[in-house]
């Protein structure tokens, strides 16, 4: 069995923390706190509830993304075990029962990251606000354009990490905000790690969320923008995992149909171009993902 160790990263949980961590103290064999910028008693009262069961590390105000990145680089720091890195949140949002699931398609080597997904659930997303269903909708949309993947709950944080992927991670070059979940699974994609979904269970209490939302889903929407056109270079113009073929012709679909986008502005029956074009690009490229998720990760 490999060990489990979980990095749940805190801001100002006081009144959940140590809940959190009791209920998956048993179940895991480490536990990685990262108390970033905490103005209350998070940090103290997480060193008491862990014991000799983990430890907290201090870090000022990363953002979420920030701190599980040092998380999940201190894990690689443990020893030499083959680890798979778990990310809970400190404000008990993550069903611990759901664990053994969340885990699972690591220990049998089917993916190198794992993605919990509420909508698949028994009980679906329950008890999740509408705005929170509909900002999920869209950034799930944009991350599946930009990753190639057909991902439905992009921004549920409740995940698990080979060792594998986490050595071979940049950790130079990542995303420290709330959009975390997103540039994982456009990066991952990218380079051909696999990625799987699995049924966990929606939790909502009495939390606030830190989330300014206009500003929120401007960057990440951005962010994902840009991440179509990289994938699209390192895969079709610059790549060489590709048949040479396949990407002339994914190249001059896409090229082709935002010329007559623009062009349609002049002449817009060339709109009418634009769609079917862009339809057979995605089932293209899907099909390209899925050739190269069955390669699995070659570096």
């Amino acid at each position: 069995m490999q060990p489990v160790c979980v990095v749940m990263p805190a801001h100002n949980e006081q009144n959940h923390i140590e809940g959190s961590i009791a209920s998956i103290k048993n179940i895991v064999d480490w536990i990685i706190v990262i108390d970033d910028g905490s103005i209350d008693s998070t940090g103290e009262l997480a060193r008491k509830a862990l014991g000799n069961g983990g430890q907290v590390i201090r870090t000022e105000g990363l953002g979420v993304g920030g701190a599980i990145a040092i998380g999940s680089q201190a894990v690689l720091n443990l020893d030499e075990r083959n680890w798979i890195t778990v990310v809970m949140a400190g404000d008990g949002q993550m069903d611990p029962t759901d664990l053994p699931v969340v885990i699972e398609p690591i220990l049998n080597g089917r993916a190198d990251h794992v993605k919990g997904n509420r909508f698949i659930h028994p009980l679906g997303p329950n008890g999740m606000p509408f705005i929170r269903r509909l900002g999920t909708w869209w950034l799930s949309r944009l991350t599946s354009l930009a990753s190639g993947r057909k991902l439905r709950d992009t921004q549920c944080g409740y995940t698990a990490t080979s060792r594998a992927m986490n050595e071979a991670w940049d950790w130079s070059n990542t995303w420290t905000g709330y959009g975390y979940p997103n540039w994982w699974l456009m990066e991952a994609s990218r380079r051909d790690f696999r990625i799987e979904e699995v049924p966990v269970r929606s939790v909502y209490g009495n939390e606030k969320s830190g989330i300014r939302l206009i500003p929120f889903f401007l960057s990440v929407s951005w962010m994902l923008w840009k991440g179509i056109w990289r994938r699209g270079l390192d895969w079709y113009i610059f790549g060489s995992k590709s048949p040479i073929g396949f990407r002339i012709l994914a190249s001059g679909l896409w090229f082709g149909a935002w010329s007559s986008l623009i062009l349609a502005f002049n002449w817009p029956i060339l709109s009418l171009a634009a769609i079917p074009t862009f339809l057979f690009l995605m089932r293209l490229d899907q099909y390209e993902s899925n050739r190269r998720t069955l390669r699995g990760w070659i570096g």
